[in-house]
């Protein structure tokens, strides 16, 4: 899959290339788009563009000066040039400058098409010879956990992936507003190299991620080093960076990532220092359980059932800590809810906005049906939210979406075959759809319910993790194990020993 940038300070004449392209059927995933050359330079410091089609006269910076700055920086990215009658000079010096091709205004569609198709092919050829985008492909799934040990042995045998350090972390960087992170990236590689082994590559969200390698990966000492790479570079205004935990086994080093992604979206990026707090309060056994809790809430159709879950959880929350440490308790639901929203909707912006802490005055008396009062309203709030966000989605994922969790509450074994044979719909394209609203998979997602709704019924310690495992929609227990433990980074009786022990 491609991600194709459109450049042209003409709304309509964007507006006629998205809707006129066949995009999907040329294999672009990504389609985005940029009034100007200054904005699209934007979006190359965010992402990989594997194709630039621009226009030649825009405000600010033209086609010509995006494209020459565009082969400099990124050299892998092809271009396409957009040029009307009696410009042919201008296309004559794009041309030395090395873009793919160039169509002259109007453009038939057939001729776009065409040109884009020879211009996707010319990349998927690069593609197949390509160290650096191997080297990528790799990194990406071995922080997500979606590569095998035996595969991820050979590649980086051939890649020169140390696999044998003592430790492993994580650690992601994020631009703050539209400053530019060349400098720190750089500064930052030369400063943690003199100590660590170091791969770096952007992950799909757009943020820069580095795996270290090597002895006492201590948070204080990499700490310095990324302080001191934000001030030589001066970037200290300009990025946020989380560290992950640090692992001892390489295929465990997905727990580092999700721990770096998760301070990253429970921080408030605006303001604060370099290095974003760790929240160590919205992750493991307690935190999972309650953002499961909520998440099965907002799923529920029924009003009346939902109101009453909602009173239940104040309850709980209230006789936990809310009685003695109302506002810390408020807090921990707070961060359940932006969890479930953020997980949920990776693509949505801004769904921090929409839920706050309630404003709670510690030097009054407050009640328990204040307490309770409080819970509800950010509930609902965040249920609010969460509809809107739903709602965005194509109304064949949102079905997609009640389906398995429904499928999953009532212990039935699904896949995606099940639910196309049964709405009539191609797997290929439900899966590809699925993928680009949701960001994640559909047996991916499908997985991930069926590990949340077994962290649930974990908190019986009679119930036995086979027969957990059938329930939830596992073919056997030894799979329920291997994933739980890929998911969690122990197995599930070791987290339920702990589940059990913060409850007593």
């Amino acid at each position: 899959m491609y991600t194709v940038l459109l450049v042209d300070d003409e709304e309509k004449i964007l507006e006629v290339m998205k809707v006129r392209i066949g995009w999907q059927e040329l294999g672009v995933d990504k389609l985005l788009t940029a009034s100007d050359g200054q904005a699209a330079l934007e979006y190359f410091e965010q992402q990989r563009i594997d194709l630039l089609v621009t226009d030649i006269r825009m405000p600010r910076m033209d086609g010509l000066e995006l494209i020459e700055k565009v082969r400099s920086l990124y050299p892998d990215t092809h271009c396409i040039l957009l040029t009307a009658y009696g410009e042919f000079e201008y296309a004559h010096r794009a041309i030395q400058l090395g873009v793919e091709n160039y169509l002259l205004k109007p453009v038939a569609d057939v001729e776009m098409e065409q040109t884009i198709q020879k211009a996707l092919d010319n990349i998927y050829n690069r593609r197949k010879n390509s160290r650096d985008l191997l080297r990528e492909n790799t990194l990406n799934r071995w922080v997500s956990g979606s590569i095998g040990s035996e595969e991820l042995g050979e590649r980086a045998a051939v890649l020169g992936i140390n696999l044998y350090q003592p430790e492993y972390c994580v650690v992601c960087a994020v631009r703050r507003g539209k400053s530019s992170l060349t400098a720190f990236r750089a500064a930052c590689r030369e400063q943690l190299s003199a100590s660590y082994e170091v791969n770096g590559f952007w992950d799909e969200k757009g943020r820069w991620v580095m795996i270290l390698g090597g002895r006492d990966l201590s948070r204080e000492n990499i700490s310095d080093e990324i302080s001191h790479a934000a001030q030589e570079s001066n970037a200290v205004d300009a990025v946020r960076v989380a560290i992950g935990t640090s692992v001892k086994e390489t295929d465990l080093l997905h727990m580092s990532y999700l721990n770096a992604c998760d301070t990253i979206d429970m921080n408030d990026l605006s303001d604060g220092p370099v290095l974003l707090k760790e929240e160590t309060d919205t992750l493991g056994i307690d935190a999972d359980l309650l953002a499961e809790e909520v998440r099965i809430l907002y799923y529920l159709p029924d009003q009346n059932i939902r109101d009453t879950g909602y009173r239940h959880l104040a309850t709980k929350l209230y006789q936990q800590d809310g009685k003695v440490a109302p506002l810390k308790s408020l807090s921990r639901l707070h961060k359940g809810c932006l969890r479930v929203l953020m997980s949920e909707f990776p693509a949505q912006e801004n769904l921090r906005e929409v839920l706050r802490v309630p404003t709670w005055t510690p030097e009054k008396q407050h009640s328990e049906s204040d307490f309770a009062r409080a819970v509800e309203d950010m509930l609902v709030t965040g249920r609010q939210a969460f509809m809107k966000c739903l709602a965005e989605l194509s109304p064949i994922v949102q079905v997609a979406l009640h389906y398995i969790h429904d499928s999953v509450m009532e212990g039935a074994g699904i896949s995606i075959k099940d639910f196309c044979a049964k709405n009539g719909m191609n797997p290929a394209y439900l899966g590809h759809l699925f993928k680009k609203e949701t960001g994640t998979f559909f047996n991916d997602y499908l997985m991930q319910c069926r590990i949340n709704q077994s962290i649930i019924l974990l908190r019986n310690p009679n119930r036995k993790i086979k027969d957990i495992a059938e329930e939830v929609g596992f073919a056997s227990a030894s799979y329920y194990v291997k994933c739980f433990r890929e998911n969690k980074g122990i197995s599930p009786s070791r987290y339920r020993m702990g589940l059990h022990m913060n409850e007593g």
